[in-house]
């Protein structure tokens, strides 16, 4: 029977990236994924390579950690990412002014840079109308445009896998895990269909199945899931992507187009427990189509699917801002006493790649072979990076702090808005406002 050092569960791109790390260390490394890699929650999200806008509401921590691991993204993976100008139009009747949304963004160019991207630019009613012809015209007060990256989510899996192939990994696709193997108190294995596959360390790395995978040795992952759907049409309904204020307030959704189609979404409603059995419901489809006819003229009547997934957040908490999308490891031998298994949990696909390092961190440490990280040193066709700028990363400690201290990481964020509103009032003088799409188009090219 073939060992190897680690057997990754999960063909997400979480477990994709966690492949490719761990083969690019030289650990002999199996990645096992029961059906198409990435094909459920990665696949079912908005597509973009993004900062987390609103996380600096309520946890500035996570936009901070996002962006820095984006860009590193944007090193590696550039080839199949696309600059997504997105349009957020602001209405007189809408919950938060110009200025408001305008601080919102001024705090968000900080980050851009990170992960390349272009400071904010304050639109005229008439520039926004001109770029997005449809939009409705009443009440229009202006808008700001900020930049993302869109991404196909199963070319950025299968890439991932490739390059894990390249430096040696195996991917075993349809391989369902039955059980873990379990002697004396350690895991040093799995069981699937195929037979038992031996392992010094097995990584959960199943997304909104960590905590089922965490149960098959007794332990427990503390996860939230949260539903996300979202509307298909096959053709492009907008040039380019919109963040819209629900009808419902309280939530935004984004209108993103795509070569050929657009999505309209996510929902964000409780998921229950068991992430195989998520589906979209009709209040779901109503809730969106009723946002997107409202603001847009020329919609179709009927999109023409619906994707759905289920985010794997951390915590218990039933106010969903106060959740946060940071990432963790579980070290189920100090945390539940049994040895030879991790779990990473939480995060997103914006910083897959942070996860993926801080998980085979732990798994060097395990092995013994604390070989440092390669991943953001080398595309992933095999090409060297070239210089890397240096930012900071968040505050370890503060992390560690507001993991457990939800209100606590509230108020940091909102006290940086604040001191942000401030700084915007006292400066008196904004920046220029664009009123012209072709300037605004130009701006957005690389």
């Amino acid at each position: 029977m073939e060992k190897y050092d680690v057997v990754i569960v999960g063909g997400g791109v979480t477990g994709a990236g966690t492949a490719r790390d761990c083969a690019m260390r030289g650990f002999k490394t199996l990645l096992v994924e029961r059906g198409r890699p990435g094909g459920a929650t990665t696949a079912a999200s908005t597509h973009l390579i993004h900062g987390g806008l609103r996380y600096l509401l309520y946890d500035r921590l996570t936009t901070h950690m996002t962006c820095w691991d984006s860009g590193h993204i944007v090193r590696i993976a550039g080839d199949l990412l696309t600059r997504l100008p997105i349009l957020w139009p602001v209405y007189d009747w809408h919950s938060h002014g110009l200025e408001t949304v305008e601080t919102l963004l001024e705090s968000y160019d900080y980050f851009q840079r990170m992960k390349s991207g272009k400071a904010h630019l304050r639109v005229s009613a008439r520039a926004a109308l001109d770029l997005v012809p449809g939009l409705k015209p009443e009440g229009l007060v202006g808008g700001v445009l900020f930049d993302e990256w869109w991404v196909d989510p199963l070319k950025l899996v299968d890439k991932n896998l490739d390059s894990a192939r390249r430096h040696g990994a195996r991917v075993e696709t349809g391989a369902a895990v039955e059980r873990l193997v379990l002697e004396g108190g350690a895991v040093r294995g799995i069981l699937t269909r195929g037979g038992e596959i031996k392992a010094d360390l097995v990584i959960n790395a199943a997304g909104p199945w960590v905590g089922r995978v965490a149960a098959m040795a007794g332990a427990e992952i503390p996860l939230r899931l949260r539903k996300g759907t979202h509307l298909v049409y096959n053709r492009r309904v907008v040039p380019v992507g919109l963040l819209l204020e629900a009808v419902e307030k309280g939530r935004y959704i984004f209108a993103v187009p795509f070569d050929d189609g657009t999505l309209v979404g996510p929902t964000d409603v409780d998921a229950g427990d068991d992430p195989s059995k998520i589906e979209t419901s009709s209040d779901e489809v109503e809730s969106l189509s009723k946002t997107a006819r409202f603001y847009l003229s020329g919609l179709p009547e009927r999109h023409d699917s619906t994707i759905v997934g289920a985010r794997p957040i951390l915590g218990r908490g039933k106010d969903e801002r106060l959740l946060s999308r940071q990432y963790e490891v579980f070290d189920h031998e100090s945390r539940d006493g049994v040895s030879g298994f991790l779990t990473i949990g939480g995060g997103k696909m914006s910083d897959f790649r942070a996860m993926a390092e801080a998980v085979t961190d732990a798994a060097g440490v395990k092995l013994g072979r604390t070989a440092s990280c390669r991943a953001s040193a080398e595309t992933l066709d095999g090409r060297p990076v070239g210089n890397i700028p240096e930012f900071p990363k968040p505050v370890a400690v503060l992390k560690r702090i507001f993991r457990t201290r939800p209100r606590l990481r509230q108020m940091h964020a909102l006290a940086y808005l604040a001191a942000g509103y401030l700084r915007h009032w006292r400066i008196k003088k904004h920046r220029e406002v664009m009123d012209s799409a072709s300037n605004i188009l130009s701006y957005y090219r690389d």
